[in-house]
This record gives C-alpha cells, structure tokens and sequence, in this order.
C-alpha cells in the first residue's frame, strides 16, 4: 500500500470514528435507494425482452390509429406479467422495506442515545403506539428531544399507513381501517393512486419521494442532535441514484 493509498484509508477511518452515530443509517438508507432503483430496472429490462421476443414482429402504420393500438395492445400482452404483477409488487414490498428500514434505523438512534446518556429503565416496547409513536414519546421524555420537530416527520406516519395497507390487507384500501386517511394521502402525493374500492397503486414518483423524505427526516435528526454526517452522505448522493432511473427513460 503506497502512501497515497494510507492516506485516503486513513482519512476514511478517521471521518467513520467521528460519523460512527450516523454512518450505518445513511447507508442503509442509500442501500434501501439502490435496491429499489436497481430491481426497476431488471424488470423494466426483463419486460423490454419479452416484448422482442414474444411481442409484435410487424411495424404498425403510425398514421393509422387502429394499427398503432393493435400493435401496443399486442406488446402489452408479452409484458404483461412484468407490468402488472412484478413492477406492482416490487413497489409494495420496497414500500415495506423502507419502513421496515426507518424503524431499524430509529431503534439504533435510542442506542446511540442511550450510549451517550445512559440506559434508561423504561424501553421502547412498554409504551403504547406505533414503533415510530413509541420512540418518539421515547425521546421526548428521557432525552428531551422531540422526533416531530424534524423535518419530514409526518412522512413517517404515511408510510406507516401504506404499509399496513400493503401487509394486513394486500393493498385493497376497501379492507383498510385507515381507507379515509389512504385516499386523502393519494390526493396529496404524487404517484401513488388510492380509491375507496380498488388496490393502491404506486408510480415510481412515489417511492423516489419517500425516500427522498425519510433521508430528508434522518438528516434533521441528525443535525439537530449534531451528529456529524460523513461527507460519503453529503451533496446529491440519493438523487444520483435516482438518476439512473431518468437515464433509462431518456430523461438524462
């Protein structure tokens, strides 16, 4: 190893000691990212070979309307599966990821706390609430720091009711207790679609949202208990990752 090489691992060790509070959940959050964007486009891939290869062999009239419909619904049909079974529930289950993901990650954040202030004798689990309610009450009463203050905050609380939707309910929003709350969520953000009677339906604009909403959220926490962020995590890291998504639709 050269004395360039040591230099650079030594600075990487030494920002990681100093970032140790918040390292592993910024990466666990950018992994989160990567995870969805990459399997959107292995099946987007997947369906474009379908389609050539089981799909229309004959080139539709363009001035035609019949023929151009002809020739799209028979490409819909070679990608069918991938488009309304694995597309959907790749989202569903990334959806359920990153709030199983946000609650790893806010448990980890009342260990660190609880390592710089001491364990306390009440945990988590004997307060009444969702996981995110349980760790925010949490906090605010041992270590006097209120979670809603963050930024983004109430995203947490959408993406929790999503995803009881999607697990106890397999996203039909007629069998949902929270269905009121579900359509007034699909009024409000973009690319995700919720009515009384049907199943929910996520467009890619959803899913880059939260995420970009849930990072947004950690960040605040982070700052305001001033734990550094490693440099690794600063600047556009999560839209650099979505890039890759605009890219293969030929919007970069």
């Amino acid at each position: 190893m050269n004395d360039e090489q040591k230099q650079k691992w030594n600075h990487f060790f030494d920002e990681y000691h100093t970032t140790a509070k918040t390292y592993t959940t910024m990466d666990a959050l950018h992994t989160m990212a990567e995870y969805w964007v990459e399997n959107e486009i292995i099946i987007e891939r997947a369906a474009q070979t379908e389609a050539e290869t089981n799909g229309p062999k004959w080139t539709p009239d363009v001035n035609d309307q019949d023929s151009m419909g002809e020739f799209f619904a028979e490409r819909d049909v070679a990608r069918y599966t991938h488009d309304k079974t694995l597309i959907p529930m790749h989202r569903y289950s990334s959806i359920v990821m990153l709030y199983s993901t946000v609650e790893r990650e806010l448990l980890r954040l009342i260990e660190n706390l609880e390592k710089e202030h001491g364990p306390q004798k009440l945990k988590c689990k004997d307060i009444r609430g969702s996981k995110v309610e349980q760790i925010s009450k949490f906090c605010e009463v041992f270590f006097s720091f209120r979670l809603a203050d963050c930024s983004q905050y109430a995203a947490l609380t959408e993406l929790q009711k999503l995803r009881d939707c999607i697990i106890h309910c397999l996203g039909d929003v007629s069998l949902s207790s929270d269905k009121d709350f579900l359509v007034k969520l699909g009024q409000k953000r973009k690319g995700l679609f919720v009515y009384p009677n049907n199943d929910i339906h996520i467009d890619e604009e959803c899913l880059e949202q939260f995420l970009k909403d849930v990072w947004s959220f950690f960040v605040s926490v982070f700052d305001a208990l001033g734990w550094k962020i490693a440099s690794h995590w600063q600047g556009d890291k999560l839209e650099k990752t979505f890039e890759r998504l605009k890219r293969r639709h030929g919007k970069g």
